[in-house]
């Protein structure tokens, strides 16, 4: 359990890692589909981890995830770049090249949708996914518990 965990029991960075390494296992087996579907669960959980690194986790935190938004990459990575971007911001140290560049990224077409859509995802783009997940979990959730933060 990781300190950023929320009063509802949402623990961002742990479940970052465990969509990362089920969607690993699931790129292993050649199940493109699950494997990026799980890939941008790690970009959103990684993005919520920076952002509750940054303001806290307090029950009057404003965050910029309730409803659809909640699983929008795009959304979640521009508010996380905006806190980012404030002189003196912890987060700035979290938010690195894979991390900044997710918008502009394939996975950021990715949507909680996908789910109910199969066969959607080739293997090769099931892999440059979990790419992209990869990258941004090291830059962010692993170097957090590197650095003692979690």
């Amino acid at each position: 359990m990781s300190i950023l965990r929320t009063l509802e029991g949402d623990d961002h960075p742990d479940a970052a890692l465990k969509h990362l390494l089920d969607a690993q296992v699931l790129l292993e087996r050649r199940h493109a589909d699950g494997a990026a579907y799980l890939s941008g669960y790690v970009i959103e959980c990684a993005l919520k981890s920076l952002w509750l690194h940054e303001t806290g986790s307090s029950p009057g935190n404003s965050r910029p995830w309730g409803g659809k938004k909640g699983h929008d990459l795009n959304h979640l990575a521009a508010n996380v770049a905006a806190l980012a971007s404030v002189a003196g911001a912890k987060t700035a140290r979290y938010f690195k090249a894979a991390t900044k560049s997710v918008s502009s990224s394939a996975i950021a077409a990715w949507k909680p949708e996908m789910r109910y859509q199969s066969p959607s995802m080739s293997v090769a783009d099931a892999q440059a996914w979990c790419n992209v997940a990869d990258a941004v979990f090291i830059e962010t959730v692993a170097q957090m518990r590197l650095d003692g933060v979690l």
